[in-house]
Order: structure tokens, then sequence, then C-alpha cells
């Protein structure tokens, strides 16, 4: 025996049901405190020495009368994050399971209930179960590289045709605002174009905000442009530098819609100019920057990567507009 502290550990389980559009979550209400009355993942406490795989299967058993094997489990992200249970220190593992179609379950356990609820109509589940949601679909993307080929040729909800040629346009989006939009409506290539949400946390604010809410919301705003987005990086807890997953995108092509200011900054950025060689285009939106920086910027990328085509997008009314700012505008008024 040691006197170290010591977390819980508990299994979360993703069930997906369906194709596309018409994909069901299978969720519990909970019977108990934390979040009692809310809807959340089946899930529960690991026994002593027993394996997460088997733990999350037995309390899908438990709580819903859903039974299913370990192989069939796909683990996703050891979810670690102070905070992201009332009760204390709790780590979880999550589990990602497709179903072709939903099957019959029934409340049990601590579950008053369990029912198949559609993607689309999911509000806000308890703890951090959107972030593990959205983490799960990303597994669906084969473009991406944390795609899992045991969901080959499974139509997600939220995703899209997308060709050969890729442009990603990402940030924090918190909160999503008219610029976004200005630089969404100025990139040129519109085909393959895909909003990439992902989470800072270096950014105050950003852990208590739902991912899975996040993500419906630029959903909507997103498709007025015929932009997708790709849910995978929502919800992340640690930091996720571009480097991490650009290069290993699988595309023909690979664009990246940016504002005046990260193209200045992007030098600085992690093994930035193996970034830079894996992209074929880049597209830099207006913001407010100095010449200097701007031609410091375009020397660097005509250095580095000659071969990269870049391209200037025209003004718009929204350069300035700042999630930074806004999200103080918030704290000053709450």
């Amino acid at each position: 025996m040691t006197d170290y502290p010591k977390p819980s550990l508990t299994v979360d389980a993703v069930v997906l049901a369906g194709l596309g559009p018409r994909m069901k979550l299978l969720v519990i209400e909970r019977a108990k405190p934390p979040f009692q009355g809310r809807f959340a993942l089946p899930g529960g406490f690991v026994d002593p020495y027993e394996l997460p795989p088997n733990a999350v299967v037995r309390e899908l058993i438990e709580e819903t009368g859903l039974q299913l094997k370990p192989r069939q489990a796909v683990p996703l992200t050891l979810r670690t994050r102070e905070g992201r249970d009332p009760r204390g220190w709790t780590l979880s593992q999550p589990f990602l399971f497709h179903l072709p179609q939903p099957l019959p379950v029934k409340g049990g356990d601590d579950a008053v209930r369990a029912e198949w609820v559609p993607l689309s109509d999911l509000s806000s589940p308890a703890f951090d179960h959107g972030a593990i949601l959205c983490e799960a679909l990303g597994k669906f993307w084969p473009e991406m590289p944390m795609y899992d080929p045991r969901l080959a040729d499974i139509p997600v909800y939220g995703r899209g045709p997308l060709g050969d040629h890729l442009t990603f346009f990402g940030g924090s989006f918190n909160p999503w605002h008219q610029g976004h939009e200005a630089c969404l409506a100025l990139c040129p290539r519109k085909e393959g174009l895909v909003v990439v949400p992902d989470s800072n946390p270096f950014k105050k604010g950003e852990a208590g905000q739902c991912s899975w809410r996040l993500f419906r919301e630029l959903v909507e705003r997103a498709e007025h442009f015929g932009a997708l987005v790709f849910p995978g990086f929502c919800g992340m807890e640690g930091a996720n530098p571009t480097i991490a997953w650009l290069p290993y995108v699988k595309a023909r092509t690979k664009g990246f819609l940016i504002g005046e200011d990260s193209f200045t900054s992007f030098p600085g950025w992690n093994e930035s100019i193996t970034l830079a060689q894996a992209l074929n285009h880049l597209y830099v939106a207006p913001r407010r920057v100095t010449s200097d920086q701007f031609e410091a910027a375009r020397d660097w990328f005509k250095a580095h990567a000659p071969s990269l085509q870049i391209h200037f997008l025209d003004d718009h009314h929204h350069r300035d507009v700042s999630s930074t700012a806004l999200r103080k505008q918030q704290a000053s008024k709450a």
C-alpha cells in the first residue's frame, strides 16, 4: 500500500446505430447525481483488475440491456481533465461501437431509461460526453489521420461528399463571428472546404463549453457556405498543433485558409517549414497586421516553401472582429 493519491477509473460507451443523417446515439437518463435526469453515455466504474473493454460491455448490459462484445469496441482517447467529473479525480476510457441499426434497449441499474436519440435532436449531454461523441464521429472520416479502418464505408452524421482537393479552416471559433463567415465566403475553393474546430487548452472558458453544442452550431453556420465541419478535435484536452494532423490528411491537394494574423505568425508555428511544404495552397484573408510583418512572412514562405501557391483574398468589412475581444465582452457582462 502507498499513500499516493489514486484516481477512479470509469468507462463510457458511444454506441451509434444507422447511417448518415439518420444516425442515432444510445443514451441513458441518469437516475442519480451528478447530472440527475440528464442524458449521458452509458458507462460506469471499472471493477478492480477488470479490463476496460470488459467493463464497458458489462455496463452496457446493466444500464441498457444491450449485449455487445469487447472485440467490437474501438478505443477513444483517455479522458483526464480536472473537473470533468464533480465527484472528484476520475479518469474515463471511452469506447465506440457502431451497429447497422438500433436494437431494443431498456434502462436498468443507474439508468432511469435508455433510448436511441437521433444525433440531429441531441442537445448537450452530461459530463464531457459531448466531447467524447465528437471524437467518436471523427473516427469515421477516412481523410483524417484519426480514422479507424474498422469503420470503413460507413456514412456518418455531419459528413457529406468530399473530393480529392481539401481546404481546411481551423480555429477554436469561440465564439464564431462574422469574420469567420467572411473568410468562408471569400475562399475561392468551395469544394472540399472543411471547418476544423479545435479546443485550445490555453484559452480560458473553453473547458466549460459543450463541444457537441459547438459542433452542432458550426454545422448549421458552415452549411450556408457549402462547407463541412470535422468534429474529431472538438473537446480535446491537450494542445493539437496543426503539424500533428494536417500533413497526414489523405488528399491529392491540401489547402489552408487563414487570416493575415496567422499568416504573419506562421513561421513561429511548430515545425513550420515541414507544415508549409505539406501544403499546396494557402488562402489568406485580410486582418490588421503591419506591412513589415506581412512582408517578412511573405519572404519566409518564398524561401522555405517556394512551390506553395499563396492566394491573398479580397478585403471585407469584418477584418477587425476578434474572438478574444468578444470573449472579453461576454465575460464583462456575466
